[in-house]
């Protein structure tokens, strides 16, 4: 499976759904789904499985072993904004992300809302 295939499967879903029904074949593919929960975290799934904190937006170190949950910097970062940014086509979303990683975006629903503009990365891509 690519990211690219990933993100399609994954976009439009709501916010609470499972990802059990692509969770395997992402970490037989060592990519990883990156998500926001709450006000205060951002999750990752697949490849790997941590979540960092972020309350009110942050960025969240890791790398292929998972999060520094002490906030210490590791090769690869991605930036959280908590209800200031919008998604790849201009429409406000709460969580929004930031990374130098090559990723594709898919959308995360509350309702009708845009709740996350969720990331996959292959672990290939990390540093």
């Amino acid at each position: 499976m690519t990211k690219k295939e990933l993100a399609e499967k994954l976009n439009g879903r709501q916010y609470g759904d499972s990802f059990e029904d692509v969770l395997e074949d992402a970490k037989q593919s060592g990519l990883v789904m990156v998500t926001g929960a709450s006000d205060d975290l951002m999750e990752f799934a697949g490849a790997f499985r941590d979540e960092g904190g972020c309350f009110d937006g942050g960025r969240v170190y890791f790398d292929c072993d998972g999060v520094d949950q002490e906030g210490e910097e590791r090769a690869n970062w991605i930036d959280a904004k908590w209800c200031d940014g919008t998604n790849r086509n201009g429409i406000q979303a709460t969580w929004t992300y930031e990374t130098d990683i090559p990723c594709e975006r898919f959308d995360i629903y509350e309702q009708q809302d845009i709740y996350c503009e969720g990331l996959v990365f292959s672990i290939d891509d990390l540093r």
